[in-house]
């Protein structure tokens, strides 16, 4: 009765055919206009940025695929941007809304499809190149053409040199990563059919943390002598000293040539067309990875003048002693080296289009194993300076002066709380989608997935490594870990034109999702349980010729959420937990496209939210914790974005900016770091057919100073002692700009 209802609408406006709003017009408003504005990222160059689908960055993120399928199955032990860059070789993304993402990928997000160029019947062949104002040199050349009996190449070699926005006096570059890809197509009649081998070879130091003295509700300030956009607080070298933490051995690492990551896949893809105008889309993979990590983690600040007369810092390496007194910073820098991994996935979709519904039925298979994950860790004590050197404390016992914790690399704790997990996982999955146009102004948008998820590994809990000789290292045998998971996701979007351009909108989702054997990397057991991200979300969308609005409310949550850590107090010691927490967001998003004119066009969106943590309770240092209803960390309640862009003759000018109100960067919602705009701007020559040329500024108003998070608060529930003092944390990429060639022929 009620379907009846809404088709026969009784408005004069319903007696000529009703316009249904374009599904993608409605399903992408809220989390991104194309996979090009994914890739403006103000905090990293390399990866797409965050988009906002209610959840905090960590607990629903961007899953970007090659091909199909996700780049990385593990992105813990292998990176998105070590095995994959929007460098050039692909045709035109696009972006997967909530929804699509988790019945195809079985991922709570927003995901980025980029599909490789395919063989052509014309040779056409294209080089990028980019640099910026410190140093960038990327680019890549791309060939394609014909072999012959329909058959076709593509080749594409990419190279990333980036030294990063840091003077860094070890290495010229960061970040240097190699793509090669090759793809042989054959099409005939009733599809088109692709082999494609591709090899990426990473290496980078990729984090941005930085020293900055913390004000309250304001803007932090810089330490006298320290740049926090520029300066270098890795270190002196990338050279650190580690105890490997399968052998036990001592050895130097270096954190660029030591921690890379090298990749080798195998894709085959295509598409073909029954008589009966089934089409079957099909994606296959082997993945071989030998992946590496490295990254680095702050606590506590403090100053050495405040040491009792028995105490010390001295500089570490030095063949005399050399007193330091000033701010000391401790921290910890961890490595992973090597690591095995291989990946098999497959996916089979069977589809038909009739004249009132669209459906389509899927399989999709992948099977995972790592070899022995390892992440070795150490502490260390450095200066609060610009290319810090490593500093001890020193005791005086009866006169004599003897080092309280480090060694004489300034490093102590080797492998106290290093990672590990090893063995496979295997994912069997079937799912359906429907496109189905009720009537003329009502259409039902359906979706399902059921998922096998089974793990079969070894960890090593806490009571397992006591057993063992050394807990440093994997001297004994870890524990089994068998674990069968049955995950359902159902998804419905009701879309009701009431006049032709105007109309309600309505979904309700729900998804499951669980953890896999990354959860076990802890010696202490994650409790993983199954994510339920149940989310509700109805409102209002008009069409016209100027304008494309949706608006609506939204509510969106996810349970038992595995949260690993370390908690730091007062006394300067340091514990690692685990534990679950959910996340609940009730939302107003407003996302409109605006084209009054030709060539002129405005994206708006306004988000008012309400993201807080659900089941937050922990006890350490025999204290009990409850964060349970404060404001998620690292979250805003109101987000705005403005993406004006205006095209005449061969030129066309764009900017982009973003607003988030002020968030939380310690869990306790005690720190804050004020509001922020993040700013892109852009003009774009078309010299012919064959040259154009951009040029690019990324933080337009050059704003300065922290966002994310601010080291060791995680149990600050009283804020006063971070008031005008010296902290860590990670900070505002700098006024940045870029300049881009392209040139086909």
């Amino acid at each position: 009765m009620i379907l009846l209802a809404m088709c026969a609408v009784p408005m004069n406006a319903q007696k000529k055919k009703a316009k249904i709003a374009e599904k993608d017009s409605l399903t992408t408003a809220s989390v991104g206009r194309d996979a090009d504005n994914m890739m403006l990222n103000a905090s990293d160059e390399s990866t797409p940025r965050f988009i906002n689908v209610g959840l905090p960055e960590a607990t629903g993120g961007t899953v970007v695929t090659e091909n199909g399928m996700p780049v990385s199955y593990d992105t813990n032990a292998l990176s998105t941007n070590k095995a994959w860059r929007q460098d050039g070789s692909f045709t035109k993304g696009a972006s997967r809304n909530l929804a699509e993402t988790a019945i195809k990928l079985g991922e709570v997000g927003v995901s980025m499809s980029t599909v490789s160029k395919q063989g052509r019947k014309k040779f056409a062949g294209a080089v990028n190149f980019k640099t910026n104002s410190f140093g960038l040199l990327n680019g890549n050349i791309s060939l394609s053409g014909p072999i012959k009996n329909g058959w076709g190449y593509a080749v594409n070699a990419f190279v990333n040199l980036d030294p990063g926005t840091t003077n860094v006096n070890f290495a010229r570059f960061l970040d240097k990563t190699q793509i090669y890809k090759g793809v042989l197509t054959k099409r005939y009649d009733k599809g088109v059919f692709n082999v494609q081998y591709k090899y990426a070879n990473s290496q980078m130091i990729n984090t941005k943390m930085s020293p900055y003295i913390y004000r309250n509700g304001e803007q932090v300030t810089a330490l006298d002598g320290f740049d926090i956009s520029h300066g270098n607080y890795l270190g002196n070298s990338s050279i650190w000293h580690f105890r490997e933490p399968m052998t036990g051995e001592y050895k130097d690492i270096d954190l660029l040539g030591d921690t890379g990551s090298r990749t080798h896949m195998f894709d085959v893809w295509g598409n073909h067309k029954f008589d009966n105008g089934m089409n079957l889309d099909y994606n296959f993979r082997y993945q071989h990875s030998k992946a590496g990590s490295n990254s680095f983690a702050y606590s506590a600040i403090t100053d050495a003048t405040n040491l009792p007369d028995n105490q010390r810092y001295i500089y570490a390496g030095k063949t005399t002693t050399q007193v330091y007194s000033g701010l000391v910073q401790n921290g910890t820098v961890q490595y992973t080296s090597g690591v095995p991994i291989n990946t098999v996935m497959g996916r089979l979709e069977l589809s038909k289009k009739h004249d009132k519904i669209q459906w389509l039925v899927g399989l999709n298979s992948s099977y995972y194993k790592v070899d022995n994950y390892t992440s070795g860790i150490v502490t260390f004590l450095q200066e609060v300076a610009e290319n810090p050197q490593r500093v001890l404390l020193q005791k005086n016992v009866d006169g004599v002066w003897q080092n309280a914790q480090a060694d004489e690399y300034g490093q102590w704790n080797y492998n106290k709380s290093m990672f590990f997990y090893d063995g496979s996982e295997f994912k069997n999955a079937a799912y359906a989608t429907a496109n189905w146009k009720i009537c003329s102004n009502l259409a039902l948008d359906l979706g399902a997935r059921f998922e096998w998820h089974h793990i079969d590994g070894w960890w090593a809990p806490n009571e397992v490594r006591n057993t063992w000789n050394d807990k440093t290292y994997i001297s004994g045998d870890p524990q089994a870990i068998q674990k069968d998971n049955f995950n359902k996701s159902f998804t419905a979007t009701l879309t009701w034109n009431i006049l032709k351009n105007f109309g309600l909108i309505a979904d309700a989702y729900y998804i499951e999702v669980t953890d896999g054997l990354s959860a076990y990397k802890t010696a202490n057991d994650p409790l993983a349980k199954t994510n339920v991200v149940p989310y509700f979300a109805g409102g209002i969308f008009y069409n016209s010729k100027w304008i494309s609005l949706i608006s609506r409310v939204s509510r969106i949550s996810r349970s038992n959420l595995v949260a690993s850590g370390g908690f730091n107090n007062s006394a300067g010691e340091n514990e690692k937990l685990s534990f679950n927490y959910g996340i609940e967001t009730l939302g107003w998003t407003t996302d409109a496209n605006i084209t009054p004119f030709k060539g002129f066009n405005l994206h708006l969106m306004l988000t008012l939210q309400n993201p807080v943590m659900q089941d937050f309770e922990f006890d350490v240092f025999g204290e009990h914790y409850n964060y349970s209803g404060l404001p998620a960390r690292i979250t805003s309640k109101t987000l705005i974005e403005i993406d004006p862009s205006y095209s005449w003759s061969k030129f066309r000018v764009w900017a982009s900016a973003r607003y988030f109100s002020k968030q939380s960067c310690s869990y306790p919602a005690t720190l804050y770091f004020p509001s922020r705009w993040e700013t892109f701007a852009g003009f774009d020559y078309k010299y012919n057919k064959h040259i154009n040329f951009s040029v690019n500024v990324v933080n337009l108003l050059n704003q300065t100073g922290a966002q994310g998070r601010i080291s060791g608060t995680n149990t600050a529930i009283d804020p006063t002692p971070y008031y005008n003092t010296p902290v860590a944390g990670t900070y505002i990429r700098p006024f940045t700009v870029e300049f881009k060639t392209q040139i086909k022929f």
